[in-house]
């Protein structure tokens, strides 16, 4: 009896987890859920129609699901965006929340609403930036009233904004990396909108990357075209340790730490050009590059680290699979796309991997040494470049206009 409640508490346990940012829990992707191999139409609890479109990914906490909105994504002069609250249970549009941001130039693929939210028990986090300026917001979960806003200067960049901020233990953390002077990192104070600490960031090359935290050596880890790879004190800002000359490609994909520690980093430029870099010795302040990754690494999608596997997801469907720790290719196979989201894995090695095609068809693989197709399973919308959200043991994805939950 004993052995069966334990093994129930700690489903339940990893079934109620939060997706606090983009990626879930510190950009890793991973998740558990019990979910079909095989999804039909059945295994949809609902889908709802958004009050706007937009490209952000969901976040999740508890019975509520978090997006950012923008009217119609294609038009600069109504480029307002709003922060939209749906019931994870009932697929109800809870709230919504709209400001006027006034309109931008931007790279035809992007979309006024595509930084992602960020949440914790309270309030829930948007950055909202232009050449008019940026505001960082909080709003309270239960009703959308804002609890604090911080005006933040001007953003410029000729593809528009595509980095989140996220929360960790009471600190929202913002990296706002632009095509001009004015970049910088910044923590705050999640109840207030106090300012604890910031590093201003050389500009030049607009960076997408979202930083995350290095748990065993307590670091944030920022990476930027123009600043490198940063591993900084959390509670002060201070550099730990910097990789100045990292890439000379644009950063868009985000860091991703491995169970040793180490630091997966991505840079690319179009649809071929790309390098992935793994970097090792944070721990110790004198981190030094492990080995390097070129060609078969994407652009846009994050990889991700499942065990000791390192899954690289190109955004013409090329997956590749490396042992982490050796750099030792498994296998490399076309998963036809094309995609703009990131990989996310459910169930750990031996689970599934799923993306999300632009197309709108959810794709799953196997999470192994061997590469298996598992299923292609079309959605309602022909159009989405959102990285797929999991908590309360459901999936949370993210169409051009919709929002849609899978599980029972």
């Amino acid at each position: 009896m004993k052995i069966i409640l334990s093994t129930l508490l700690l489903v339940t346990v990893a079934n109620a987890q939060e997706w606090t940012r983009f990626r879930g829990p510190n950009g890793s992707g991973l998740a558990t859920a019990n979910l079909p191999a095989q999804l039909t139409e059945k295994d949809i609890a609902w889908s709802c129609t958004l009050p706007g479109t937009g490209h952000s990914s969901p976040v999740v906490w508890g019975d509520h699901v978090f997006v950012t909105c923008t009217p119609d994504a294609r038009q600069a002069e109504l480029a307002k965006r709003s922060v939209v609250s749906v019931n994870a249970k009932t697929g109800k549009v809870e709230w919504f929340r709209e400001y006027a941001t006034g309109g931008y130039k931007k790279h035809a693929d992007n979309s006024f609403a595509s930084p992602s939210c960020t949440v914790d028990a309270e309030r829930v986090y948007a950055w909202f930036a232009g050449p008019d300026g940026s505001q960082l917001v909080a709003l309270a979960q239960a009703d959308g009233h804002e609890v604090w806003k911080r005006d933040l200067g001007t953003f410029k960049s000729q593809h528009g904004p595509g980095a989140s901020p996220i929360v960790e233990k009471g600190v929202v953390y913002l990296q706002s990396s632009q095509d001009e002077p004015g970049s910088f990192i910044e923590a705050y104070d999640a109840a207030t909108g106090k300012t604890l600490w910031k590093n201003e960031l050389k500009g030049g090359q607009h960076s997408i990357a979202t930083p995350c935290l290095a748990a065993k050596s307590s670091q944030l880890v920022s990476l930027s075209t123009d600043n490198g790879l940063l591993g900084l004190d959390p509670a002060t800002g201070k550099q730990l340790w910097a990789i100045s000359d990292i890439f000379k490609l644009r950063t868009v994909a985000s860091p991703v730490i491995t169970g040793e520690g180490w630091v997966v980093v991505q840079s690319g430029q179009g649809q071929a050009a790309s390098e992935i870099k793994v970097v090792k010795g944070t721990a110790e302040s004198k981190p030094e590059q492990a080995y390097e990754i070129v060609r078969i690494g994407a652009y846009v999608p994050t990889p991700i680290v499942v065990g000791d596997l390192l899954f690289l997801w190109k955004e013409n469907g090329t997956v590749t699979c490396i042992r982490a720790a050796t750099n030792e290719q498994l296998w490399s196979e076309r998963v036809e796309g094309p995609y703009y989201a990131s990989p996310i894995c459910i169930g750990g090695k031996g689970g599934r991997i799923y993306n999300l095609t632009r197309a709108g068809e959810l794709v799953s693989i196997a999470a192994g040494e061997k590469f298996e197709l598992i299923q292609r399973f079309p959605l309602s919308e022909k159009e989405s470049y959102a990285t797929p959200a999991v908590s309360g043991g459901k999936m949370f994805v993210r169409t051009f206009s919709r929002l849609i939950c899978i599980g029972k």
